[in-house]
């Protein structure tokens, strides 16, 4: 069961209005190497109370020649299994009190090996509609596990609520809730050194999956947001705290000079980012929150 963070005392639900800036950019060292940028995202705003994102970083390795492609049927999996289970049970207040309590005692297990079942049924498709050689055994079976390798990608996601906010996680990448007083991550996954992580293309992907429910009447009533970001971001800066300063940075600039601001510049950012830091691909999802 994944950790549901309550708050205790009086409840209230939140009335604040909500800001979406995005942006991809491919990274310095893919822009010299002439890569495909190994990034993808989906964001799919259902209503202004309801919105779905999906971040994901394809491996980018000679092993995994189809990453770009994987990524981009990451996110697009991420979405179909959650618009599937807002489907059943409903965008009402009654419907989205009961997800919440199927994603607090299932959201790392079943909607984590749905979620891996629907990445792995598109590869498939994919894989059939461009076969390689190389990938069947002596016998003319398909080796899936091979095949999934090439597609090897990380995922993010994150349904927001007007009530809660799901976060999801395989393999790198950070997802988090920022305030002017501090940058808290909602889920903690597993890290390694070098760049190893944990990836979709594993048979049993799902059991490496964080998830966290967290009530949005945590939040202060000042402005904050919740960011996702490919590990392209965190890694170009030398400190957690000069990530998280960062973070802070962004939010300030959101408050103070508007969304619409912030978007129009968001590429060049983090471009220059990019070339400043670790080279390489970048994705950032910022849901920003006010009271205005």
């Amino acid at each position: 069961m994944i950790l549901m963070k309550e708050l205790s005392g009086k409840k209230r639900r939140s009335r604040m209005k909500r800001y979406i800036c995005d942006e991809i950019v491919k990274g310095a060292t893919h822009v010299r190497n002439q890569m495909p940028c190994q990034d993808n995202k989906r964001i799919v705003e259902i209503s202004d109370k309801i919105a779905i994102i999906a971040v994901a970083d394809g491996h980018g390795s000679s092993k995994c020649p189809r990453s770009d492609r994987g990524s981009m049927i990451a996110v697009n999996s991420f979405y179909e299994v959650m618009k599937n289970y807002l489907k059943v049970y409903g965008e009402d207040e009654a419907g989205l009190s009961n997800l919440i309590t199927f994603l607090n005692r299932e959201g790392d297990m079943r909607f984590a090996q749905d979620v891996c079942e629907e990445w792995q049924a598109r590869v498939k498709q994919s894989f059939y509609k461009n076969k390689v050689d190389g990938m069947t055994d002596e016998d003319g079976n398909i080796k899936w596990s091979s095949v999934f390798s090439l597609y090897g990608t990380t995922l993010l996601g994150m349904l927001v609520t007007d009530s809660f906010v799901f976060s999801f996680q395989i393999g790198d990448g950070d997802i988090s809730v920022v305030t002017k007083d501090e940058v808290a991550p909602l889920v903690e996954p597993e890290k390694f050194l070098g760049t190893e992580t944990h990836s979709l293309s594993k048979p049993d992907a799902w059991r490496k999956a964080v998830a966290s429910v967290r009530r949005r009447e945590m939040e202060s009533k000042e402005p904050y947001m919740y960011i996702l970001s490919t590990d392209g971001f965190a890694n170009s800066y030398t400190s957690d705290e000069e990530y998280q300063k960062t973070c802070k940075d962004y939010l300030q600039m959101i408050q103070e000079h508007g969304a619409e601001t912030v978007q129009a510049n968001l590429k060049n950012w983090l471009t220059e980012t990019s070339e400043l830091g670790c080279g390489d691909d970048i994705t950032v999802v910022m849901v920003y929150f006010t009271g205005e």
